[in-house]
């Protein structure tokens, strides 16, 4: 996970109250039935291509708690449609998520607080933003959004890959989408992994001292550059890396591997 920047000011069109009064029709039909009807004339309206398009740029095609690039996407709502079926089109309650991370999460939503209930609606002026602006306090949700929190300094990784927080919140969220399964694991260590064969291949093909700490140089900036990339995926494995010594680390062990 790491931080998403996210403009809940900038709402897509088909979100916004009197724009497109369709999906604030079937806003109003849900609250009329008090629960989600999960049928295709209600799942469309949070799935339309502004709203899809917005979020693939917003999140650069990467799950929202993994972290990882796939092809196939869905939209996510952070707090469960079926229980919060009032928010099903609320800007701030939609996430970018992977097929895995979502059929795990599946409507799970712990909270510390007091569970939020529908509004009246005459009181849905504010309904895009409510979640961030009033239920996050009222409930403190366990699971973490990253539109809202910053994770860095919560997460815990091993040169392994595997990922656990000291944070009851952090540690609820890793264990409820399960992102230290081990396909997830294994891609984050492969990071490492294939910075340690470029240390081992410079210092090989590079005969002089000079040579191989310029070689070295080049691949350490360009680990820091990646780590920097949005596109990339695993950018708080990377990060952590870099904060962590990891890097310095990786050259010492291939030095010991070829002397």
């Amino acid at each position: 996970m790491k931080k998403i920047d996210k403009d809940l000011a900038v709402i897509p069109p088909s979100l916004v109250i009197g724009d497109d009064k369709l999906t604030h029709q079937r806003r109003l039909e849900l609250i009329a039935k008090k629960h989600y009807i999960n049928e295709a004339p209600y799942n469309d309206r949070y799935k339309t291509d502004d709203i899809r398009d917005r979020l693939v740029r917003i999140y650069n095609n990467k799950c929202a708690f993994c972290e990882q690039k796939v092809e196939q996407y869905h939209i996510e709502h952070f707090r469960p449609k079926q229980i919060y079926y009032w928010l099903a089109y609320s800007w701030d309650n939609l996430l970018l998520a992977c097929h895995y991370c979502n059929n795990y999460k599946g409507i799970n939503f712990a909270i510390k607080g007091k569970r939020a209930k529908c509004p009246n609606t005459k009181d849905l002026k504010n309904i895009n933003t409510i979640s961030s602006s009033k239920y996050n306090l009222q409930e403190q949700p366990k699971l973490i959004n990253p539109e809202q929190s910053d994770p860095s300094p919560y997460l815990i990784f091993e040169k392994d890959g595997k990922i656990t927080s000291d944070n009851d919140d952090y540690k609820y969220t890793i264990d409820i989408c399960r992102i230290d399964r081990k396909y997830l694991n294994d891609g984050r260590k492969n990071i490492i992994d294939k910075f340690k064969r470029e240390i081992v291949s410079e210092l090989v093909y590079n005969s002089t001292p000079e040579e191989q700490k310029q070689a070295i140089n080049i691949l350490v900036r360009r680990f820091v550059n990646e780590a920097n990339d949005n596109d990339n995926e695993f950018l708080a494995f990377r990060n952590f890396a870099i904060k962590h010594n990891w890097l310095n680390d990786a050259v010492k062990e291939a030095i010991t591997t070829l002397q």
